[in-house]
């Protein structure tokens, strides 16, 4: 039995060992900066409070927090884009909102009528381009008009902290797009296949590289990354568990 636990440990380690691993892979040809916004004018309605949900500061699993919007910068972590909403602050304070977490904090910005939806959702930027000379970017949300329960909210600008520790302020768009860092060019998305030259039906693209055999030294396979470390893992946990069992077969 204690050998049997010994393996469900060692593999749910593995598991969360290839879980933080992955949520780690920064994309190639990019690096991480760190993102953060802010409201600017929440207090030009000071008879209502302005919260972001779903929101979390976690770079892992996601956890979901309260955030009540102002000035400060709030940082986002991954997985999540927030929307903006109001609330009357007379039943923000009468409400257990500050106590909530979890499910329960879920659960309060699905079915609570007194929050009032902008519809504004916000896109945190994790990573941008190798070549831009950014470490930061902090949005900033402007409410446009909260009245008769009418909340209309925009990106009114984008703050850039560059390397040489200068910042760079830019407008949004009208159609609400950000606008990149002056003197940079977007490189194409991702999953944007490059254009390639056509060639005959059946034979390889100009320039393709030759095809590679898997070296034979484990079967033809290839395991790195996060896949290795929970292999390794997984594997001390078989052993073990083999182990335990030979024991018992021999014993007296």
């Amino acid at each position: 039995m204690k050998t049997r636990r010994t393996f469900l440990v060692l593999a749910a380690l593995g598991l969360l060992v290839a879980g933080e691993a992955r949520a780690d892979l920064i994309p190639d040809g990019e690096k991480r900066v760190e993102y953060t916004f802010s409201l600017e004018n929440g207090s030009n309605f000071p008879d209502h409070v302005f919260l972001a949900h779903p929101y979390t500061t976690s770079f892992g699993a996601p956890n979901p927090e309260l955030c009540v919007l102002g000035q400060m910068p709030m940082i986002v972590g991954k997985y999540v884009n927030p929307v903006v909403y109001a609330m009357k602050k007379a039943d923000f304070e009468a409400s257990s909102l500050r106590k909530l977490q979890g499910e329960d904090l879920e659960a309060f910005f699905e079915k609570e009528k007194t929050l009032i939806s902008s519809g504004l959702r916000i896109s945190p930027v994790h990573y941008v381009p190798e070549r831009w000379p950014v470490k930061g970017v902090h949005d900033v949300v402007r409410v446009e008009k909260l009245d008769a329960g009418v909340f209309v909210a925009r990106l009114a600008q984008v703050v850039y902290s560059l390397d040489d520790g200068q910042k760079v302020t830019l407008d949004y768009a009208a159609d609400g797009k950000r606008p990149d860092p002056p003197g940079v060019a977007r490189p194409p998305a991702r999953d944007e296949a490059a254009p390639q030259e056509s060639s005959a039906p059946g034979e390889p693209p100009p320039n393709a590289p030759p095809p590679t055999r898997a070296s034979s030294g484990c079967g033809g396979c290839a395991v790195t990354g996060e896949e290795g470390a929970a292999g390794v893992v997984v594997g001390l946990g078989l052993l073990a568990a083999l182990r335990g069992r030979r024991r018992r077969s021999i014993a007296p």
